[in-house]
């Protein structure tokens, strides 16, 4: 007899893994947060290591050449080794505006734009194309701008950055801040797709001076600070440069978000301007401008030195940090909390700080990087930290642009401002207001904490609030994805809304029932009853550090339908009827019974289960196959699904129509027209072999021959208290938790039986010759 189980949130790590999130989307280990940012840099930008590079010109005039070229932007050729490694027909030119033109007569302490895919189409060094050496102009620290979107990177969208020693031509260039370019890759990272448009705030003429030398009108002159300029885009392409699009009309979205946040009411603005806008990232990157004293920044100049991203998938807009080597001087010490918010030519301070709640919201933000980032105890220490790592080359810089006696003094100077800055901002009257305490926040199924619940059943969200002042309200914010907008709904201490007591300082509110396998993000918001009405949230980053859980779904124990093999790089095994070789997917009926699967869905993403349904009247023979074709060509005929496989590795689902998911397979990376298929046939784990297309995966004449880059097999999985692992040849296996800590390790020539009973539940990583599985332990 079928029965039917949940599949509880444990599963959350792995699906969300399978969601192929962002690089800078990562989970607690627990599972119940999703946060965007705050990650360590590894790879290229690893902050502990200083990386040499050395770039080569065949042109003895090279110097002559990157002068010449400076005004064009034009790359001179060049070759770049790093830790051994060569990177021919880079390109190479000097950067900066100040940075090149106000440095001091006959300084060679340039700041260089690398781009190693110049000539040679997607050439990388750990998967970075284009580098920024900047030379640390006006900072003998040249700590400023490596601190600074360090430790803004917890709250905002900002750049990796570190440390690189420079020579060119076997000549010592001395040390480096290594910044990561604002581009494709970087947007990829931050947001859901990279498919949106990047604009940089300043003349494409190259006349975005202003202010003290700078030669062009002063700063805050009501041009490129999402200033309305009218309905006419061209009016904004004299003041912005587009960097990057995937869009038809890009402009247009810029017009519209300059449209809804310049004009209408404040009461309107409230309502509107979050369909266009990134208002809570927004407010995130106003306040880190302004705690930081960033002078290269929107709050100071508002006109450059910010960049601009829209993002296809929400249509909102995004301001991006830039250029931080300006931050945290003297002369910024007593920069007031609302620095340019009753200037109109700024009008993402003038416009947002008006409206009462956003003013409040970011307060809360202010007081969070006062209290986590503008401490002295951790700052001074950061400090500490790089000092350590770089003062040695500073020391031995032959180029640098201050004297080492200045690099000293100079990180006294930093320590000195972050005291006396925290104690400016909390001086005064509006940042100093006391805001409420949320202890803690949990949501519960039908009393247990953190559980997942059934498809459209209600979740109960209970936080424990106190404040000092009185509470004005308690607030919960949701979304049913992983992105976009939240939902605000109130929260009672009434005792009516499971919630304990009337009156005892727990606040509950009851969430809507989701779909199956759909993603609930949510966030606490309390008010305090004082004048200002402070608030303040839980998690503290929110909106970037949320609560998340996942909706369960039902699973068929005994399904009579099973996905039996599938092919995700087919180049010439076997064509469809219309002659093209297709990815595709094999189901198998296990019973003597014909099985009628009209509407049922198969879809590649968990959380839309019906991306494609299987027309009205199809039926699976007794004992029979059907093949399905995932090739996105759907005009074909009713045989062909909406989506393609993944040959990188993902995830495959079949479900009925009742919603309740019969098989489910996720897999990793495979292997040009060799099958993926269950042995036993209709029943067993899934190996990599020679196709069996539409007949038994029993009869296959031969193994995938294996290289040492086999797949093993891993089964069952999510397991509980067995665990089989099964290779052909010999391999080197290690299973890893999801801090890095490793549980098991073994030479696997065979099958293997492993008892994972004592490993805590959740994801694990099993390492083998061809790269990382995902594993699932669920007791």
């Amino acid at each position: 007899m079928r029965s039917v189980l949940p599949f509880l949130a444990i599963l959350c790590p792995l699906l969300l893994a399978a969601q192929d999130l962002p690089s800078e989307f990562h989970y607690s280990d627990d599972g119940h947060r999703l946060k965007i940012g705050g990650a360590p840099s590894t790879g290229f930008y690893q902050k502990d290591l200083i990386r040499t590079i050395d770039l080569n010109f065949p042109q003895s005039n090279y110097w002559t050449l990157l002068t010449q070229n400076y005004a064009s932007e034009t790359n001179l050729l060049a070759s770049m080794t790093c830790e051994g490694t060569t990177y021919d027909s880079i390109g190479v030119r000097f950067k900066g505006n100040t940075s090149y033109m106000m440095l001091p007569s006959g300084s060679e302490k340039k700041s260089f734009n690398v781009t190693l895919d110049h000539v040679i189409d997607g050439q990388n060094i750990m998967g970075y194309e284009t580098l920024n050496l900047n030379n640390a102009f006006e900072d003998a620290s040249f700590l400023r701008e490596v601190l600074y979107l360090e430790l803004i990177r917890d709250h905002i969208p900002a750049a990796k950055a570190n440390f690189v020693h420079l020579n060119i031509n076997g000549a010592s260039w001395g040390l480096y801040p290594n910044v990561q370019q604002l581009n494709s890759q970087y947007s990829k990272e931050w947001f859901f797709s990279n498919n949106g448009t990047m604009w940089r705030a300043d003349r494409p003429d190259g006349q975005s001076g202003g202010g003290p030398g700078g030669g062009g009108p002063s700063w805050g002159d009501g041009t490129a600070a999402l200033n309305y300029l009218g309905s006419d885009t061209a009016s904004y392409q004299t003041y912005y440069t587009l960097k990057r699009t995937e869009q038809v009309q890009p402009w247009d979205a810029l017009v519209t978000v300059c449209d809804k946040l310049n004009n209408g009411t404040s009461a309107t603005l409230e309502d509107s301007l979050p369909k266009y806008l990134d208002v809570d990232r927004t407010l995130w990157f106003l306040a880190s401008e302004i705690a930081f004293g960033d002078d290269d920044s929107y709050v100071y100049k508002g006109k450059m030195d910010y960049y601009l991203y829209w993002d296809e998938e929400t249509r909102r807009m995004t301001p991006l940090e830039f250029d931080g080597n300006s931050c945290m001087k003297t002369n910024t010490t007593n920069w007031g909390p609302f620095y340019h918010a009753n200037d109109a030519d700024y009008p993402l301070l003038a416009r947002m700080l008006s409206v009462p709640a956003w003013r409040q919201r970011y307060l809360a933000h202010l007081r969070t990087i006062i209290a986590e980032k503008l401490q002295s105890t951790t700052f001074n220490a950061l400090v500490a930290e790089y000092d350590a790592l770089i003062d040695a080359e500073v020391l031995a810089d032959p180029k640098k642009l201050y004297t080492y006696n200045a690099f000293n003094n100079e990180l006294t100077v930093l320590q000195n401002w972050i005291t006396s800055r925290r104690n400016y901002l909390n001086s005064n009257t509006e940042v100093a207001q006391t805001a409420p305490v949320i202890a803690s926040v949990e949501h519960r199924v039908d009393g247990t904490a953190w559980a997942a619940p059934q498809p459209n059943a209600g979740v109960d969200v209970v936080a424990s609030v106190t404040s000092t002042t009185g509470i004005s309200a308690v607030n919960l914010y949701y979304s049913n994805s992983l992105y976009g907008n939240f939902t605000a709904m109130p929260m009672y201490d009434d005792g009516a809304h499971n919630d304990g007591a009337a009156g005892d300082g727990l606040y509950g509110a009851a969430l809507p029932g989701g779909a199956a396998m759909s993603w609930i993000r949510y966030y606490v918001e309390a008010v305090a009853a004082n004048a200002a009405l402070s608030a303040s949230y839980s998690p503290v980053g929110a909106e970037h550090d949320v609560y998340i859980y996942q909706v369960a779904f039902n699973s068929v124990t005994e399904p009579a339908v099973r996905i039996n093999e599938l092919m995700a790089q087919n180049t010439s095994t076997v064509t469809d009827p219309q002659g093209q070789y297709e990815d595709w997917i094999e189901l198998f009926n296990t019973t003597s019974a014909s099985v009628d699967l009209s509407g049922y869905g198969l879809s590649d993403d968990g959380t839309d289960p019906f991306k494609w349904t299987i027309p009205s009247g199809i039926n699976i023979g007794a004992n029979g196959y059907l093949v399905l074709w995932a090739d996105e060509d759907i005009d074909d005929g009713w045989s062909h699904a909406d989506f393609k496989l993944s040959a990188s590795g993902e995830e495959l689902w079949l479900t009925n129509p009742a919603g309740e998911v019969v098989d489910q397979v996720i897999f990793g990376p495979q292997q040009a027209d060799l099958g993926y298929a269950r042995i036993p046939n209709g029943s067993g784990p899934f190996v990599i072999q020679a196709p069996t297309f539409s007949a038994n995966n029993e009869q296959s004449t031969a193994l995938a021959e294996s290289t040492g880059t086999e797949i093993p097999v891993i089964f069952p999985n999510p397991a509980s208290t067995q665990l089989m692992i099964r290779t052909r040849t010999a391999q080197d296996i290690r299973i890893m938790d999801a801090t890095g800590r490793t549980v098991w390790a073994a030479q696997v020539n065979g099958t293997e039986t492993i008892d994972p009973g004592m490993w805590s539940n959740g994801t694990y990583f099993v390492r083998h010759a061809s790269g990382t599985s995902k594993l699932v332990v669920m007791h």
